[in-house]
């Protein structure tokens, strides 16, 4: 497997005398208007840590939902992130009179225009970057700015995971966002080495560095435990095909059929995951059929943030199951490694990069439902384990801060270089 470069961690001394970067972080996640998400998790702990670092930190939070038109909810949220030293911005309402990602990406390098920032984020699913990134290719703008995307998962990947068609219009918004970017940015080894397999040209400076978590994800991470007893299954993550939901209904199909499930008095089975379409059904309702069948009691829980969410998670007597067909660096399995939550995860996309070698057979499994089914068994009868980071969450912080201290400014070609001179000339006169 191709290793990709890592971001720097070897900062000159006269290097952290730099003044501070003015960083803008251009997301349609962002934790608090938003519940949860790998996303909104990952780049909620980038701009706490940038803001704490003392650098000038804005979040552009692209409200594709409208749940911020309300302009008190939009006070409430600006005011408690200034709290912790970071502006949160949004778009005038007008901008969202055509959301298709092409346009909205159109208003808000409109938006950075006015800005002067030294550093912005976007991103890389829906192409939030891409009319800023074509304005610097093509000489008109942000020659100053260095351009970052964040690899989280383009649609195109997702959409190979649910077995949906890609769109192939969005997928060349995405791309070009991606290919043309000053500084690519993937958590995984995986994610990238996906994107070059499908002929996606990564940018000269592209680099992996896991995701850095919101501060109050800074406890100690504790022991790795073993042999704790399981009570309850809980199906962690959305009900849909690329979280592994018919992946562990098929597991569950076996445990009834081998009376494993009978065996265990008492079993509890929870879906912890907002609900989404499965094979023309409501998510929810597909379960329930499929269910129908494990005579175990079986709920649903899909109303909880992601502090509420591991909370529930941490009850003892709890298995926290991560079967997904496809993943780039979930923050769900690192959330459950600091919290010292047991769970069973799919080895798949960037999983195994999160968690200490050590542990990695004990917490995860083949994406077969044979596998699973197997680990399952084993978990009931001889207890679920817990397990610990591969890389600790104050070296991750300390990598993300020191690159910000002295990233290096774009490289723009000569001819937009050109290009831009010439505009201003036409300017003046």
């Amino acid at each position: 497997m191709t290793r990709y470069p890592l971001l720097a961690d070897d900062i000159p001394a006269e290097a952290q005398k730099a003044p501070p970067q003015r960083i803008v972080i251009v997301t349609a996640e962002i934790l608090g208007p938003v519940r949860n998400g790998g996303i909104a998790t990952a780049l909620t702990g980038l701009a706490e840590a940038l803001a704490e670092a003392r650098h000038q930190v804005t979040v552009l939070f692209v409200d594709l939902a409208g749940t911020m038109q309300q302009e008190d909810r939009q006070d409430r949220w600006a005011d408690l992130y200034d709290r912790r030293g970071i502006r949160l911005a949004f778009l005038n309402p007008d901008a969202y009179r055509d959301r298709s990602p092409l346009a909205l990406s159109f208003q808000i390098a409109g938006w950075l225009a006015g800005e002067r920032a030294d550093i912005v984020h976007f991103h890389d699913w829906i192409g939030l970057g891409h009319e800023a990134i074509r304005a610097m290719r093509m000489g008109q703008g942000f020659v100053d700015t260095l351009l970052v995307v964040g690899a989280h998962g383009p649609s195109a990947w997702a959409a190979e995971g649910n077995g949906l068609p890609d769109d192939p219009e969005q997928e060349r918004i995405e791309r070009y966002a991606i290919e043309q970017a000053d500084v690519l940015i993937a958590p995984s080894q995986y994610l990238l080495g996906w994107m070059e397999a499908r002929g996606w040209r990564l940018p000269q400076r592209h680099y992996v560095q896991q995701n850095l978590l919101p501060r109050s994800r800074d406890a100690k991470t504790p022991e790795s435990q073993h042999g704790l007893p399981v009570t309850e299954l809980v199906f962690f993550g959305r009900l849909e095909p690329r979280k592994g939901v018919l992946l562990f209904c098929d597991a569950l199909d076996r445990l009834a059929a081998n009376g494993i499930l009978a065996r265990h008095d008492g079993l509890k089975i929870t879906f912890l995951g907002k609900s989404t379409p499965i094979e023309g059904t409501e998510g929810r309702d597909y379960v329930a059929a499929r269910a129908a069948g494990w005579l175990v009691e079986t709920g649903f829980v899909s109303d909880l943030d992601s502090a509420d969410a591991l909370a529930f998670l941490a009850v003892p007597g709890r298995l926290a199951i991560m079967p997904s067909l496809i993943e780039n660096s979930p923050c769900t399995v690192l959330e459950c490694l600091l919290d010292g939550i047991p769970f069973l995860a799919a080895d798949v996309g960037g999983v195994a990069e999160l968690i200490a070698p050590e542990d990695r057979d004990r917490l995860l499994f083949a994406p077969t439902a044979d596998a699973l089914a197997a680990a399952l068994t084993d978990r009931l009868e001889s207890g679920a384990a817990t397990g610990r980071p591969a890389i600790a969450q104050e070296a991750i912080r300390r990598v993300w801060t020191n690159w910000h201290i002295q990233p290096g400014r774009p490289r723009q070609s000569l001819l937009a270089q050109l290009l831009l001179r010439l505009r201003k000339l036409l300017k003046r006169k």
